[in-house]
């Protein structure tokens, strides 16, 4: 999978969502900013995140994917 195809599954199913990818062939990592991220844990939202990518992952175009999903506030302070 390409990068540029990773962020647009993702921003696909978190229409809200910035996203930046990072990483070649089948492995990324990727930080996705979304207000739906709101009252969310940090497992839903790594799940919201992982369920955008369900289906390369089960195929294994995508092998691995690490989440780091933050609400609009919470990658500010850390910005």
């Amino acid at each position: 999978m390409e990068i540029i195809e990773v962020g647009d599954l993702i921003r696909k199913g978190i229409e809200d969502a910035e996203v930046i990818v990072e990483g070649e062939g089948c492995s990324f990592s990727v930080v996705v900013v979304s207000i739906r991220f709101a009252a969310c844990s940090l497992l839903k939202k790594q799940q919201m995140v992982l369920d955008t990518v369900k289906e390369p992952l089960a195929t294994g175009e995508l092998h691995a994917i690490t989440v780091k999903a933050y609400t609009p506030e919470e990658w500010a302070r850390l910005s």
